[in-house]
């Protein structure tokens, strides 16, 4: 399994913050690895939505992959693969926690590929390096955005 995390504090209130990761062509602005978003449907179960993109992994076009992206009212995110075929070499799986201190929001961010056999021998370490410095540096320009009210209008 390639997984990696990272927390970081930003000063704005968890349900902004959750509005803005939610806002997913906004939310590309701080985030490279959305890459190409060719749409983004309305799930019809009314839980959440489908987004399907062209995704950068390890700074290079991967391919046309759709995620569902399901906000929950604990100021949490949750992200998911749908099947594709893309699920015999691995699936995956994501999600933001936003907790409100008096420090600020912390963010919590992790990421998680789940190789499969032949597979994770080769990906699971060059995924784990690219999402140990992919991910702090996502939160951080979220933060840089956030915190200068760049989402505002």
């Amino acid at each position: 399994m390639a997984y990696g995390e990272a927390e970081i504090v930003i000063h704005r209130p968890p349900e902004e913050i959750v509005d803005f990761v939610m806002d997913l062509r906004e939310y590309r602005k701080v985030d490279e690895k959305l890459g190409k978003i060719h749409s983004i449907d309305d799930a019809e179960d009314g839980e959440g939505v489908f987004v399907h993109f062209s995704p950068k992994i390890l700074g290079m076009p991967g391919p046309s992959t759709t995620q569902r992206v399901v906000r929950r009212s604990d100021n949490r995110i949750e992200i998911s693969g749908v099947p594709a075929w893309t699920d015999a070499l691995m699936t995956f799986s994501a999600f933001f926690s936003c907790q409100a201190t008096d420090e600020g929001t912390v963010v919590v961010r992790a990421l998680n590929f789940n190789f499969k056999k032949p597979f994770a021998w080769l990906f699971n370490p060059l995924f784990n390096r690219w999402l140990a410095k992919a991910i702090p540096e996502e939160l951080a320009n979220a933060k840089a955005y956030l915190e200068a009210g760049s989402h505002l209008p």
